[in-house]
């Protein structure tokens, strides 16, 4: 029997007939951004050449101002941080497995793709930020703190975890502020915060499947908890609503209270994302046995979170996309989604569940989900690690302590984009050398925009390409002597050598314990990383070669 309440948002696709302002830049205005951030495109001989600022909402939520973010250099460079790093997956890696003979393609054939994505979007989307912050005059300096990340769990039986990012500790800002961060700071050094998902959607990105992006938000917001990398199950609106229990409110009842913040009389207006998982069809049931429309996805569930509720947005079946009730993905995925969900008005609920319990092979999708709260001691250790233990469930101001100071976040699409369609994935002019790229940009106001860069590449498209990819790629197939002549090499130029250590920092921080501007080296814990598979044998190499070459980088090495 058909239900038509269950569909696959790519064949019933979103529509959009709401608010839609272009502002175009002027010859001047292009001239302006490209001397604002002339050291950041340096790194990759470029420049824009236009800019269309796309304004979907322009609601202003008046409970925040743009604090520290009002300073235009570092607020652009969020954007433009998004923007390169989705450029640099686009041009390279984007749909790196359809490259591959189907009866070559295996499950660590797939990770290593992914991972060379992540690799590729954490090394641009570090650089941006480092260089922005070295290059700020003293009294609008910043140093920024990354707190909240995806990628480092392990997946039984999908992935082993520890993928390339911008791990949580990574700090960037001027050397002298990096080593006597967590002491006293200048008072004209500005703390931000900072979340990722380096590549959300990454199954998408190597597959070249639609809404795959880079995304991140900065905010002068202070984390309260660490938010540790497991699933997270979700009640999401784009209207405010009060805290509730999830624990004693069923899914019907929780729709009822999200219903009644958008004015419904009728839950049978909602529609409910939920990813395509055999964990979520019970609580889909459910909600369709109520009324309740549950529009799907296979992979990615940040995007949908982030526009529930906008007007404009409407199925086929004339519903918004309005909301998530009981929907369970990852943790970061959350907390890059959520804050700029509530800065344009909304609300969302959070609870931390077992991913132990979800992907259980003896279990059918029922008994998975009665179990969903069934921890393992490793994941009750994460919990009370993160000081989660004791409240069931959380929101946004139990993560950060002003959900409301100034912030941004910005998403860059490195494929198209089926929840916004003016938002296309990066597109490559190889005859004219240029690039183009679109990012959503959701400010702390509450302001929605679209901002569609087009870049033109100096000498090449090639060449900057090379200037975008990790030092990884060098260095993955080389041995013994050539090995370490080409770390020797890079340690040797001052610019690599930055982007040396964003990469190391990047690769092995499972391994690694920030001190000051220095690092603890984990020798067991790099082993442990090649043991399970998370890294390939060669990496001991690189680590060993560089812990002598840099031995100034560790405290451990004196």
């Amino acid at each position: 029997m058909e239900n038509n309440l269950r569909y696959d948002i790519e064949e019933k696709r979103l529509a959009y007939d709401g608010k839609y302002e272009e502002e175009l830049f002027d010859a001047d205005n292009v001239l302006e951004f490209n001397h604002r951030h002339k050291a950041v495109l340096a790194n990759y001989d470029a420049e824009v050449e236009s800019c269309k600022i796309v304004t979907l909402s322009d609601k202003i939520n008046f409970q925040s101002s743009l604090g520290v973010l009002r300073n235009r250099q570092v607020r652009q460079s969020v954007i433009l941080s998004a923007a390169l790093s989705a450029a640099a997956v686009g041009l390279h890696g984007r749909g790196s497995l359809n490259s591959i003979p189907k009866d070559k393609i295996t499950s660590q054939v797939t990770n290593s793709l992914k991972r060379a994505n992540d690799r590729t979007a954490a090394q641009v989307m570090a650089e941006v930020l480092q260089t922005t912050t070295e290059m700020l005059p003293i009294g609008e300096e910043i140093l920024i703190e990354s707190a909240i990340t995806e990628g480092t769990r392990v997946k039984p039986g999908k992935e082993p975890g520890g993928n390339p990012t911008i791990a949580v500790g990574a700090v960037f800002g001027k050397e002298a502020h990096r080593a006597s961060y967590g002491m006293d700071m200048p008072n004209n050094v500005s703390p931000l915060t900072m979340g990722t998902d380096v590549v959300e959607g990454t199954t998408k990105s190597v597959k070249g499947h639609h809404s795959s992006m880079t995304a991140l938000f900065v905010t002068e917001a202070h984390a309260k908890r660490h938010l540790p990398d497991i699933y997270v199950q979700r009640w999401m609106s784009g209207s405010w609503f009060q805290e509730f229990n999830p624990r004693e409110t069923s899914l019907t009842d929780a729709a009822e209270i999200i219903a009644a913040a958008y004015g419904y009389s009728d839950i049978g207006k909602l529609s409910s994302f939920f990813l395509d998982r055999p964990r979520h069809y019970p609580a889909m049931d459910i909600l369709n046995k109520a009324g309740v429309a549950t529009p799907y996805d296979k992979d990615g569930d940040l995007m949908p979170g982030i526009i529930l509720g906008m007007p404009g947005f409407n199925f086929p079946d004339g519903r918004g996309l309005n909301s998530m009730i009981g929907e369970i993905g990852g943790s970061a995925e959350f907390a890059v989604g959520v804050l700029p969900l509530v800065w344009r008005g909304g609300q969302a609920i959070g609870m931390l569940t077992s991913h132990s319990s979800l992907t259980r092979k003896d279990l059918n999708p029922g008994e998975r989900w009665k179990e969903r709260f069934h921890f393992t001691e490793s994941e009750f250790m994460d919990i009370q690690d993160a000081r989660f233990e004791r409240k069931p469930y959380f929101t946004i101001s139990d993560i950060v302590n002003n959900p409301f100071a100034g912030g941004i976040s910005a998403f860059g699409a490195i494929t198209d984009n089926i929840y916004i369609p003016c938002m296309k994935g990066v597109e490559a002019d190889a005859e004219n050398n240029r690039v183009s790229v679109n990012v959503l940009m959701v400010n702390s106001l509450g302001m929605v925009q679209v901002w569609q860069f087009v870049f033109k590449c100096h000498e090449s498209l090639d060449k900057t390409v090379k200037l975008m990819m990790s030092p990884k790629e060098v260095l993955q197939e080389l041995r013994g002597k050539e090995l370490e002549k080409a770390i020797g090499d890079m340690l040797d130029d001052e610019h690599m050598r930055r982007r040396y250590r964003i990469f190391f920092n990047n690769e092995y921080y499972p391994a690694l314990i920030p001190v000051g501007n220095r690092m603890v080296l984990l020798h067991k814990a790099v082993e442990g990383l090649i043991s399970r598979g998370a890294l390939r044998k060669s990496n001991q190499d690189i680590v060993d070669i560089t812990e002598r070459l840099a031995s100034h980088w560790f405290i451990n090495s004196d």
